[in-house]
């Protein structure tokens, strides 16, 4: 009775992913997409904020804070969002460049985002455009759907203007097409990458020969690395009901059956390259069948925020703009209350990020892509009427993160050197610059190797100058993170 009764739950949970599969509901949006996009976001906004457990942590409030402590940001004037973007999976997934499409439930007023971000007022071939401080243009598509893109390239946003008044289909790859097909109305959030063609063979040898994990499998690696090299792509949908379940696919060319002792600790290490490890995926139900990795359990608050910022919209004050006037305000200074609560607003964000960055650096795990995701939240931060000297303080923090970054990416590039067989020179005593916080030298691994056991310590090296620099980094902003909030406690007598 037990094991049927598991049964039970198990199909039952499997249910929620299967049942009226809903095709083209994000059509009108995705025509927007260009085909160079590999990465899309769907996500059923009204549905998703009905949900209970949306309803229960507010996940629709009016709060700039919120964006920073919800797992997921829903603009509550959007019906649909679409989020898209052209990841670079070899520069640590880096973004070239990411875009929003949302689907209204009223018209916007474009002068309501201008002032509320910050920004100002443009034209771009005709079409309505606001500039945001935070690189990114926001357009009037039509009455009833808004985009946005980052960066704020202006020629760039122009073409993309061009294709998205003209296109009338939807142009994606095939992968991310077949994915789009997969949300439905228990499903409302899905979030798929396109990976084909991804995986550099000679870099996967020499992962596999370093590697002691691939040695409780029988095959040598000349046969894992076209299984390997045949991946497809990703994909995550996401239920919202009481709680909150995810179900992960990744997808083979090759059958993967052969992996299956080693599979789950393959997945668990790409996402942490992606900057997406969760903790939450390490006790999920988990499968391979031929093609394809199956994992599936509940996601955390944690993890959902972990996911969910491989892409995200450019803005945080949507929520804001639903009760503005848009009107200019008058000329007389702005009173030291409004200045005293937005800058409040802003550090205690800011404190929340830094702390979530800290639990997921935990140990080695540093992520040269996490840092950058961290940087861009803090640099997309609501500025109007924070404290100049708060707000010189959270670019260069922004700025230290970028550099941490850097120093973890350098390392890596070292380690290349080093078993590249170019002898010595190499990245030795390469330079991150702190800028606000301090600067901080690291001293690279070079050298030339050939031996697995030698390319093994020479990442082991490499990756402890990076290491050194992030702790030293940290102290860093921990200092300058104690002198800002002691000016600010003391200029506007509250505590920060």
């Amino acid at each position: 009775m037990a094991r049927i009764c598991t049964v039970l739950t198990y199909l039952s949970f499997c249910l929620l992913f299967i049942d009226n599969v809903q095709g083209g509901e994000f059509d009108e949006l995705l025509y927007k997409v260009p085909a160079s996009a590999n990465t899309l976001v769907l996500i059923n906004v009204e549905q998703t904020l009905q949900a209970p457990i949306a309803q229960e942590e507010g996940w629709g409030k009016k709060l700039e804070l919120a964006y920073v402590e919800r797992p997921i940001f829903l603009p509550p004037e959007a019906n649909k969002l679409v989020l898209a973007a052209a990841l670079q999976p070899s520069q640590n997934f880096s973004q070239l460049w990411e875009l929003g499409v949302m689907q209204l439930s009223e018209p916007m007023s474009l002068r309501s985002i201008a002032r509320s971000e910050g920004g100002y007022l443009d034209t771009i071939d005709g079409t309505e455009a606001v500039w945001t401080p935070s690189d990114a243009y926001f357009v009037k598509l039509d009455d009833q759907e808004l985009g946005v893109m980052f960066p704020a390239e202006r020629q760039f946003v122009s073409r993309w203007l061009n294709f998205a008044n003209k296109n009338n289909e939807v142009s994606l790859t095939e992968y991310l097409r077949e994915a789009t097909r997969l949300t439905n109305e228990k499903v409302q959030i899905l979030m798929a990458i396109d990976l084909a063609n991804v995986v550099q063979p000679h870099e996967v040898l020499q992962t596999i020969e370093a590697s002691s994990s691939f040695k409780k499998i029988d095959l040598t690696p000349q046969e894992i690395v076209p299984i390997l090299a045949s991946l497809q792509g990703a994909i995550l949908r996401v239920a919202v009901g009481k709680d909150v379940q995810g179900q992960l696919r990744i997808d083979f060319g090759s059958d993967i059956s052969a992996l299956k002792p080693i599979a789950k600790d393959l997945i668990l290490s790409v996402l942490g390259d992606m900057g997406a490890n969760i903790s939450d995926l390490e006790s999920w139900k988990f499968d391979v069948k031929e093609k394809a990795i199956h994992m599936q359990g509940p996601l955390s608050q944690d993890g959902q925020r972990r996911v969910f910022s491989v892409i995200e919209l450019p803005s945080t004050k949507f929520s804001q703009l639903k009760d503005s006037t848009g009107e200019s305000q008058t000329s007389e200074a702005t009173p030291e209350s409004q200045i005293r609560e937005a800058s409040i607003t802003y550090f205690r964000a800011i404190d929340v990020l830094v702390k979530d960055l800290r639990r997921d650096l935990q140990g080695n795990k540093a992520s040269a892509a996490v840092m950058e995701r961290y940087s861009r939240k803090i640099d997309r931060m609501p500025i109007l009427n924070v404290d100049p000297e708060l707000l010189d303080f959270g670019g260069h923090l922004a700025t230290t993160l970028r550099s941490m970054a850097l120093a973890k990416r350098q390392g890596g590039i070292a380690y290349g050197t080093a078993t590249a067989g170019m002898g010595g020179g190499g990245y030795s005593n390469y330079s991150i610059d702190y800028g606000y916080f301090g600067n901080l030298i690291g001293d690279a691994y070079s050298g030339a190797r050939s031996s697995a056991a030698d390319r093994s310590a020479a990442r082991a090296q490499s990756m402890a100058a990076a290491n050194s620099s992030r702790v030293e980094g940290f102290k860093l902003i921990d200092d300058a993170t104690a002198v800002i909030r002691r000016k600010m406690t003391e200029k506007y007598q509250v505590e920060f």
